[in-house]
């Protein structure tokens, strides 16, 4: 019986001990990096960090919208500047924009609500995908960038109905779908 009682409790005491069983340490939230010495991603902040470096790349190889307009178009993305009219400014949808006449032809200002797309990030060279761990902070990286230009450059012009007929000067990132034309600003002035 004692034989027993002593084989039970040496397989349990094994049992226990193949196990892994052991002291576990619970780290609060938002504190990982101090233990593992990996901070965690943060969009916002990388994004702010970046947007002055950004809009002064973006300005600075930017085309004349209307000239690419009539030459190869803007394709999936390309910096571009320009200056038009306002025809209206629309907010029928969540996905507000400004209808714009450059020469003749109209594009789209993204001007708040929504903004579609990841055109800033996409034709920024500062940063590429191989710049993060996985595809899902590329991608809060650029909803970022789009969370700057509505703080930086949209929000500050208190846009209305009443901008239709003025004159907006922009520069930005655009692309080309189906024949339309949609600039994401990283500068814009209204006369």
């Amino acid at each position: 019986m004692k034989k027993k009682i002593a084989l039970i409790l040496a397989a349990a005491v094994a049992a226990g001990t193949l196990t892994g069983c052991g002291i576990v340490k619970v780290v609060p939230i938002g504190e990982e990096a101090a233990y593992s010495g990996k901070k965690t991603f943060d969009s916002a902040e990388e994004s702010g960090n970046d947007w002055a470096a950004v809009v002064e790349e973006i300005s600075g190889a930017a085309v004349d919208v209307a000239e690419a307009l009539k030459g190869d178009g803007v394709g999936d993305g390309l910096a571009v500047s320009g200056k038009g009219e306002i025809v209206e400014f629309n907010t029928d949808t969540p996905k507000y924009y400004l209808l714009v006449d450059v020469d003749g032809t109209e594009i789209k200002i993204q001007a708040g609500g929504v903004y579609s797309g990841t055109a800033v990030r996409d034709v920024q060279t500062l940063k590429n995908f191989e710049s993060f761990t996985n595809q899902t902070e590329w991608s809060q990286y650029g909803k970022a960038l789009n969370k700057e230009v509505d703080a930086q450059v949209v929000a500050p012009l208190a846009l209305d109905e009443s901008v239709a007929g003025k004159t907006v000067t922009f520069v930005g990132a655009a692309v080309e779908s189906g024949g339309a034309v949609t600039v994401t600003p990283v500068s814009m002035t209204i006369e």
